[in-house]
């Protein structure tokens, strides 16, 4: 408002009634000129109030000061930010949710839908429509019986019948008129009669009759021009607009007349409008449809993400659920495990090969089988591989024969693995016994109880 500064205060006399005093006018920068407040006018209110904003501009904002607002925006004036809102009851500062993109379209489409059923129906004000209850006439005139091979004399006398009908129509005698055409009609139905009637009936306001007659003719001729006219007409007597426009254009192509070009000059726009009301409408659908697909792929993708998750719980909970028996690192193991015995179960050659089932049963086999099962296996590469890597992890090198490989140090209390010439035995886990073995071998013990079974 600081542009506003008043250049010169010029009194200028104000049509008042008797009584008033008179005013001057506040010349502007730029020639806005606004007349000045009368001495009665209560300016301490005024000042209190501009005060007031001066201290707090966020009251501004306040719904019963819009039109001030309104005003001062018109002026050019820069208004304050609009404040916060406020907090919530708990401390915690609420933030204003923006508004929905998806929401604000719907609200401009709703106003502009609004705003062009307004403009339609001044538009229609100057057009004549006729509802369909009022359209059509009390008892439905013949329709002849297009069966029927008329006779010679039906021809002659059809022929002169229509001629008094048409002189009827010119003279103004709609009714007499349409009686003659549909007594032509019963002696020869032909497209040219019912489009005539139908001409008849556009004349007293039966859009509906007109249009009954009109699809008629073109049953018994499709390419009758006048027939065309008649339904263009009818149907825009009956607000059809696109209808009506493509009636009047299949008609005027076969031949044009200037009082039919008129009608269509009238009601073009109207089909131009309902056609670009129908695309919106189409886009809107299709922009509905869109938004229901992205927001179903978010929904299988989520529930994907979702499965997935819980698929890896599940997974992370079986593999803790392989475990071994508690004490023994990742796999659980028994109290009183050696040192070195976590670099056996650290090792995935290793731990892969213990959930093999031939590598299983084949310890298994050796822990009870005897020399039997040893020499069982000891043609079998991939088994006596592994026990190779097992000795090698265990350490403990037990005595064989000179120049040979030592034995595989056991886990405590197993007794040593006798082998093949050379190869010393492998000890046993806590509290299993040892297992004899072939000549040569150093034999393992039976299996014994676990520290703290009985054993009987």
């Amino acid at each position: 408002l600081g542009s506003l500064t008043p250049s010169s205060w010029v009194p200028r006399p104000s049509l008042r009634t008797s009584g008033s005093s008179a005013s001057s006018m506040l010349r502007l920068r730029g020639g806005v000129e606004i007349e000045e407040m009368d001495e009665g006018t209560d300016f301490e209110s005024l000042n209190s109030a501009v005060q007031q904003l001066k201290q707090d501009p966020e009251l501004l904002h306040k719904p019963e000061l819009r039109t001030f607002r309104e005003y001062l925006t018109s002026l050019g004036a820069t208004l304050p930010p609009k404040p916060s809102v406020p907090e919530s009851q708990g401390g915690e500062e609420v933030k204003a949710e923006a508004p929905n993109a998806d929401e604000t379209m719907e609200e401009e489409d709703k106003q502009e839908e609004e705003e062009e059923e307004e403009e339609e129906e001044a538009e229609d004000d100057d057009v004549e429509i006729i509802p369909e209850e009022l359209g059509d006439v009390d008892t439905v005139p013949t329709m002849g019986d297009t069966s029927r091979e008329p006779a010679d004399d039906d021809f002659a006398k059809s022929a002169e019948l229509k001629g008094n009908a048409m002189e009827a129509l010119a003279g103004g005698e709609v009714e007499m008129a349409v009686t003659l055409f549909s007594q032509v009609i019963d002696l020869t139905p032909n497209a040219n009669a019912f489009a005539s009637r139908g001409q008849a009936f556009l004349k007293i306001k039966k859009p509906v009759a007109a249009l009954r007659d009109a699809e008629k003719a073109l049953e018994i001729n499709p390419d009758s021009a006048k027939a065309l006219k008649v339904k263009g007409r009818a149907e825009g007597l009956l607000g059809r607009w696109t209808e009506a426009v493509k009636s009047l254009n299949a008609g005027q192509a076969i031949d044009f007349d200037e009082d039919t070009a008129e009608f269509h000059k009238e009601i073009q726009p109207r089909a131009d409008k309902i056609h670009r009301k129908e695309a919106k409408d189409r886009a809107k659908r299709q922009k509905a449809e869109l938004k229901e697909r992205e927001k179903e792929l978010k929904r299988r993708k989520e529930e994907a993400i979702k499965r997935r998750q819980q698929e890896m719980e599940e997974e992370e909970a079986a593999a803790k659920a392989q475990g071994g028996m508690p004490g023994m690192g990742g796999m659980g193991g028994m109290p009183g495990a050696p040192p070195g015995m976590e670099n056996l179960f650290s090792d995935p050659e290793i731990m892969a090969a213990m959930s093999n089932p031939k590598i299983q049963q084949a310890l298994m086999e050796m822990q009870t089988g005897g020399p039997a099962a040893m020499a069982k296996y000891a043609s079998d590469p991939e088994v006596m591989n592994i026990m190779m890597k097992l000795q090698s992890k265990m350490g403990g090198m037990g005595g064989g024969p000179p120049g040979g490989m030592g034995g595989m140090g056991g886990m405590p209390g197993m007794g040593g693995m006798g082998g093949m010439p050379g190869m010393g035995g492998m000890g046993g886990m806590p509290g299993m016994g040892g297992m004899g073995g072939m000549p040569g071998m150093g034999g393992m013990g039976g299996m014994g109880g676990m520290p703290g079974d009985e054993v009987d």
